[in-house]
């Protein structure tokens, strides 16, 4: 045991993983050991141990110095994203309402959905809707469970509904943007006003309708091309986008997302779907694939916030870990 071995204790301290405590308390302790041991060495050994406690304190700066640089590089990257349809898209996803109960509606992985209770109590909600119904769709079935009202179920790929209720209704039906871009081929394709017609909603009361929107990609054709009247009738949607990091699109996804902001929707909830990974660009991240809770006619947030995880959120597939919430501009 000597007093040099203190300071090279002190020195060793900011290196070593897995100590009890954080690095630079871990120091201070081994030097005010190594300081009083000093005291009853000779002046030469007072010297040497002076000289290892310096190059001790440089190792330190020198590595608050580069954890200051790692801060300042990220701070440029996060600013290096210009201006433009994609950092505009992004930012749309910010929340920008607060919901203040939730409900999970549906599966427990895959095919469930964060559903804000806020506004569809008193029988304020006439109709409810679900958009691609082919494997599950236990939704359709709690929403009937909870409001009782008819629930109308659209998927132009089965020739049944995946879940049925007492008041649901199968349409053999994708949707479309008006003219049919974003349909499928060979199939019935209804735009989402010819839609309401055809469930006798054409003219119902604006925000008296639910719907939930899981169709595979044509979800930013349907929303783009709206004019955004048919949207008001909506009080809640739920949706799932997908294939964010198609960069050629941006625009359209761009247009779609500002043709629901602008039918009065603001994002209460994000979720992504880990089934699909996480795009990233200019210091920003989302999911590739993810879940909205747009709900309309609700205060705004002071400042729009980043998304964060809720305790009702559960990973799609439950074979991997969750996704990491958004970072957006």
């Amino acid at each position: 045991f000597s007093c040099s071995s203190l300071f090279g204790q002190a020195s060793t301290d900011n290196e070593r993983p897995g100590d009890p405590g954080p690095p630079h308390l871990l120091t201070m302790k081994s030097l005010v050991f190594a300081s009083a041991c000093m005291m009853s060495a000779s002046s030469a050994s007072a010297r040497v141990f002076l000289h290892i406690a310096s190059e001790a304190e440089m190792r330190v700066s020198t590595r608050i110095a580069e954890g200051h640089e790692l801060s300042a590089r990220l701070v440029q990257v996060a600013s290096t994203l210009p201006e433009g349809p994609t950092k505009s898209l992004l930012h749309s996803f910010r929340i920008c309402t607060k919901c203040h109960q939730f409900k999970r509606w549906g599966e427990g992985h895959d095919g469930g959905y964060l559903t804000c209770q806020d506004g569809l109590e008193g029988g304020k909600i006439k109709a409810a809707y679900s958009m691609g119904v082919e494997g599950h769709d236990k939704w359709s079935d709690d929403v009937y469970e909870a409001l009782k009202v008819p629930v109308n179920q659209f998927d132009c790929t089965v020739d049944h509904p995946a879940q049925k209720c007492p008041d649901c209704h199968f349409f053999k039906a994708c949707l479309s943007a008006p003219g049919g871009a974003g349909g499928i081929s060979g199939k019935t394709n209804w735009d989402l006003e010819e839609a309401l017609k055809q469930t006798g909603q054409g003219n119902a009361t604006d925000r008296s309708l639910l719907m939930k929107m899981d169709i595979e990609g044509a979800e930013w054709f349907v929303f783009s091309a709206n004019s955004g009247a048919p949207l008001k009738k909506f009080k809640e949607i739920i949706m799932e986008f997908h294939s964010i990091h198609d960069e050629s699109s941006h625009p359209r996804y761009l247009k779609a997302m500002q043709t629901i902001h602008a039918a009065g929707f603001k994002v209460a909830h994000v979720h992504g779907n880990n089934y699909a990974g996480t795009y990233r660009k200019g210091g920003y991240k989302i999911p590739d694939v993810v879940e909205i809770t747009f709900v309309a006619d609700t205060p705004a947030l002071a400042t729009c916030e980043n998304p964060k995880h809720n305790v009702l959120d559960t990973v799609n597939n439950p074979n991997i870990i969750e996704i990491p919430d958004s970072v957006l501009p």
